[in-house]
């Protein structure tokens, strides 16, 4: 497949602050920091993964591109335009461009409805002009895509497997022929045999139609099988990003190292030093002004914490944000 140098979404400084409920009349609002400054790049027919431990930001920051939260601040731009500047009538039609497979595959669909009525509902929103015949024949040629039959979409969602459903929820985000899918823990939910089906499903879509993914997960295997990039997030922030294959095998940040080395390996006899993660995650309200990784970095110096570190290139297109890389 020919990969085109266009960038798909371009992400500058992406802040998304909650307030929480204040403790007295008199006391300030306090605000959870659940994205800080984040910044990244997706070119088209491209895939960038998204990883880290659980709350760092990744699902916020892909309902942020999506426009399903709105931006503390920062700017965001999908094949040139920016959705949280349209008006509502505009981001419905531009969202046609740019889909999402949210995690859980039962929980988002409508189980009132046959799997038709699933899959063609966004065609309804997006492309009203089509005829009802059309609507119907695209409806089956994505089903088809996925591994489904015709005759699948007289069904409900509770007839179907949780691979099949999976299945459904990808034809469904596929059926606008979008240039960019927003997969948001695609196969957590489902046993490691589906996983695989569902993996290669993604990737044969990519070398078909061209489709470019931004893939949120915590399973480094999942990343390193399908994306061409790896961005890893800590407390809201990217710590370190670059090819696939680079940080696998020479990761820079002492968080990364931490969560390659805690992946089991499975080679009989195979020994291997651990980096071990003292302390946990720190509060995301109060935010210290050094490295964010400072408090559980075995390598902590005194500047970390109070220095924050940018992220800086150490080798072509593999960027860091530690001052000791």
């Amino acid at each position: 497949m020919t990969f085109v140098d266009t960038p798909m979404v371009e992400a500058s400084g992406l802040t998304r602050h909650y307030a929480l409920p204040r403790e007295s009349l008199t006391a300030p609002a306090q605000r959870i920091h659940a994205l800080n400054q984040v910044s990244l790049t997706v070119h088209a027919g491209r895939s960038l993964g998204i990883v880290g431990e659980s709350g760092c930001g990744k699902s916020t920051l892909a309902r942020c591109i999506m426009a399903l939260e709105p931006l503390t601040a920062g700017t965001l731009r999908i094949l040139g335009k920016d959705p949280h500047s349209m008006r509502p009538w505009t981001l419905r039609r531009h969202r046609r461009n740019f889909q999402m497979v949210f995690q859980d595959p039962f929980g988002s669909l409508d189980p009132r409805h046959t799997v038709a009525r699933i899959v063609a509902e966004p065609l309804e929103v997006a492309e009203k002009w089509l005829k009802p015949e059309d609507r119907r024949l695209r409806v089956k040629e994505v089903l088809e895509s996925v591994g489904l039959k015709e005759a699948d979409m007289a069904k409900f969602p509770h007839e179907f497997s949780g691979g099949q459903r999976q299945r459904i929820a990808i034809a469904r985000a596929l059926v606008t022929r979008p240039a960019l899918i927003v997969a948001d823990e695609p196969v957590s939910a489902l046993d490691v045999s589906v996983q695989a089906q569902v993996l290669n499903l993604l990737q044969d879509l990519q070398d078909n139609y061209g489709v470019t993914y931004l893939l949120i997960s915590h399973d480094l295997a999942v990343v390193e099988y399908v994306c061409d990039e790896v961005a890893v997030m800590y407390l809201g922030r990217i710590v370190e990003q670059g090819p696939t294959v680079e940080i696998f095998s020479a990761a820079a940040h002492p968080y990364t190292r931490a969560l390659l080395d805690a992946v089991p390996k499975m080679t009989p006899g195979e020994r291997r030093s651990r980096s071990s993660l003292k302390g946990s995650v720190p509060n995301p309200v109060d935010i210290n002004p050094g490295c964010p990784f400072a408090d559980r970095c075995p390598l902590v110096e005194s500047h970390c914490r109070f220095q924050a570190p940018e992220l800086r290139e150490v080798s072509p297109g593999h960027l860091v944000a530690c001052h000791l890389a």
